[in-house]
């Protein structure tokens, strides 16, 4: 059997999980590519490190020349794609033909990744289906006469966010925002103009602000097989976001709850797309009614994949069956746990307001799992910046979100 090599290309906590997967399905090392040296990749034992300069990543032609110069240096070795931004994945399926000879990619066709990205393509299919959709307009920043007018179709506050997530990191050293909460048309057209002058050519997604803290908040992951079956599928309510400016929208704890309803869309999602590989969705659940408001559907495997690993599900099992033409049993969550990046102590009463939750916070804890934390790759650099990382995530949370919200901002 041929030698496989996942490569992971970045430095964050995500890429650092994907790796992690390989080498507990079967104790392969990854070949981690990075520009920078962080913390989550630091002193490991279970993958090689090769740094590329700042800027290589990011943009599609030098990404795509790296990915050639990697052929060339492991002539022997199946390839593997393991990519978590939005623009990486773009570029890989845009240059499928010329890659896949050498490398297995785990995501969609280019057309299905776009319309994954598209945050007016999502909320086309969710209407299509049949789901419900939250009230939002598309604003041109390159038109500014129409801003006004635009906004007028929705209530205030408002959450604002790329149309095309793709495009966040290119602009992000320009003021752009994975997501931001507006609370008034003043400060949206105030925004609108900052970003306009800062020549960010975009497409911003207005949205109507539904109301719920961080508990409200799901999350959906799993892959779909190239002949479009889904094989692994689960779920997870979220008990914490990470609140730094630069993270909002991500999961910072994650309670292990199979919830079939939220799957079983999720999966009617993805398929009605056309995604095959990895894919994450966010789902926030209207604590006024109980409405379910699928968010974002992203084309890949989401930075808190790992949470379905605590959960019972190998996501490392279900892209190798695929890329070898197995088959392979559905999998779901089956066992309770709490992932969590963040320290255990922030699950309190300040931030949980619920006493049931709570209680199953509790259970849940014997099954704690934070993905850095690895007893393969414990050494004393690794352990002291999981203690320092936890000590900066405690601050920077009593920093911006000290208290609990009900809008979770």
């Amino acid at each position: 059997m041929t030698k496989i090599l996942p490569v992971v290309f970045g430095f964050d906590i995500a890429d650092y999980a994907f790796a992690r997967i390989f080498h507990e399905n079967c104790g392969v090392r990854s070949l981690v590519v990075s520009e920078i040296r962080r913390g989550p990749i630091n002193d490991s034992s279970i993958f090689d490190t090769m740094m590329v300069p700042r800027g290589t990543l990011g943009h599609e032609e030098s990404f795509i020349a790296l990915l050639h110069q990697i052929e060339r240096a492991h002539p022997d070795e199946q390839l593997i794609l393991c990519v978590n931004s939005d623009e990486g994945v773009e570029y890989a399926v845009k240059h499928r033909a010329e890659l896949e000879t050498r490398w297995f990619l785990p995501y969609a066709s280019e057309e299905a990744v776009r319309a994954a990205n598209s945050k007016a393509s999502m909320a086309k299919t969710l209407s299509i289906l049949g789901l419900p959709t939250v009230p939002c307009v598309s604003v041109d920043l390159t038109d500014p006469e129409s801003w006004m007018s635009t906004i007028e179709a929705v209530r205030f506050p408002v959450v604002v966010k790329p149309e095309d997530g793709s495009l966040l990191n290119l602009y992000l050293h320009k003021g752009l925002r994975k997501v931001s909460l507006i609370p008034t048309r003043d400060e949206a057209l105030a925004l609108f103009a900052k970003l306009g002058a800062n020549e960010v050519p975009i497409r911003l997604l207005v949205q109507e602000l539904i109301p719920g803290d961080d508990t409200t908040q799901w999350v959906v992951n799993g892959y779909v097989d190239a002949s479009g079956r889904v094989t692994a599928a689960g779920s997870g309510r979220v008990l914490l976001g990470l609140h730094v400016p630069a993270l909002i929208g991500n999961a910072g704890m994650i309670l292990l709850e199979r919830n079939e309803p939220l799957i079983d869309a999720g999966k009617q999602i993805v398929r009605s797309v056309g995604l095959t590989g990895f894919f994450s969705l966010d789902v926030k659940i209207d604590p006024r009614d109980g409405t379910e408001y699928w968010l974002d559907l992203n084309p890949r495997i989401g930075r808190g994949h790992y949470y379905l690993k605590v959960g019972g599900i190998d996501l490392a099992a279900a892209m190798l069956a695929d890329m070898r033409g197995e088959d392979i049993a559905y999998q779901t969550n089956t066992r309770d746990g709490i992932y969590t990046v963040i320290p255990m102590v922030l699950a309190s009463k300040r931030y949980l307001r619920d006493p049931q939750l709570r209680q199953r916070v509790r259970a849940a804890k014997k099954n704690t799992v934070n993905p850095l934390a690895y007893s393969q790759d414990r050494n004393v650099r690794r352990t002291a910046y999981r203690a320092l990382s936890y000590v900066n995530q405690y601050k920077q949370m009593r920093t911006y979100y000290p208290e609990l919200t009900d809008s979770g901002f």
